[in-house]
């Protein structure tokens, strides 16, 4: 049960960083563009401070996904390890 959660939280966070990262950013009515995809043109200072947070938020959001999918994993594996030994 415990790794099936892991699981779906750490789908949920990479799902979240996808779509920060996909969206895009507008200042003052100034299409930034988005993490994956900066506007086009010379980017003005106000769009590199956003940008930068939400590049922080998507590498926050996917190594938590991974992070967390990884710990869900270990569980599993623990867990199979564990029974098989049992019962031998």
């Amino acid at each position: 049960m415990l790794s099936k959660v892991l699981g779906a939280v750490g789908v949920v966070l990479l799902i979240a960083g996808v779509v920060f990262a996909v969206r895009p950013i507008h200042v003052d009515d100034f299409n930034c563009g988005s993490v994956f995809q900066p506007g086009n043109g010379v980017t003005p200072m106000q769009c590199d401070a956003r940008l930068k947070s939400r590049s922080d938020l998507v590498i926050g959001f996917g190594s938590g996904g991974v992070a967390v999918l990884l710990a869900g994993f270990a569980v599993a594996a623990v867990r199979d390890r564990r029974a098989r030994v049992i019962s031998s």
